[in-house]
């Protein structure tokens, strides 16, 4: 991992937040290095969640003993569990909700995209089959996630990760 990551990475697991002047320090550059090296704030966060995104599905993969789309549903099911349990996102998507939905859930960002390129190579992998293309599939999916995931900050409906599971269950058996 990048060590600028590395370190934005610790700074938001350690206070919830993620402050660019306290990452320039910190890293020993300063912060027009920053801001030209790695972008705005959005796209230095997009990566720390980013990292731990797949950090986690990359530990659940290898921990699931399941097969099939058996696996990618159980793999979905726990991440948006431990989505919806982190310490860390819950007090961003708390502190400034639109800033973290932009950065989770918006498609010109890093999380979004690469949820559904990463959700997409585990239905390949899996070798699912579908009128649907595999990567539509995935975008509807992940939008599927996020909407139960983040239901409290979109709609104020509390997060709904079983009813998230059954309809995800029902798209890809």
């Amino acid at each position: 991992m990048d060590p600028v990551i590395a370190l934005a990475l610790r700074q938001f697991l350690r206070e919830s937040r993620l402050d660019m002047g306290d990452l320039a320090t910190a890293a020993g550059i300063g912060r027009a290095t920053l801001y030209r090296r790695y972008g705005d704030r959005d796209r230095v966060l997009g990566e720390v969640l980013w990292a731990i995104t797949h950090r986690e599905w990359a530990r659940l993969w290898q921990a699931s003993e399941k097969r099939g789309m058996g696996k990618v549903i159980a793999v979905l099911d726990q991440a948006m569990r431990d989505t919806v349990a982190s310490p860390a996102l819950r007090a961003l998507l708390e502190r400034d909700p639109e800033t973290a939905l932009r950065v989770l859930t918006s498609q010109q960002g890093v999380v979004q995209s690469r949820l559904v390129a990463g959700l997409a190579e585990l239905i390949d992998a899996e070798r699912h089959s579908s009128d649907i293309p595999v990567t539509k599939l995935a975008y509807a999916v992940v939008r599927l996630a996020e909407s139960f995931c983040y239901s409290d900050v979109i709609t104020g409906a509390p997060p709904d990760i079983d009813t998230a599971t059954d309809i995800i269950r029902k798209l890809l058996t």
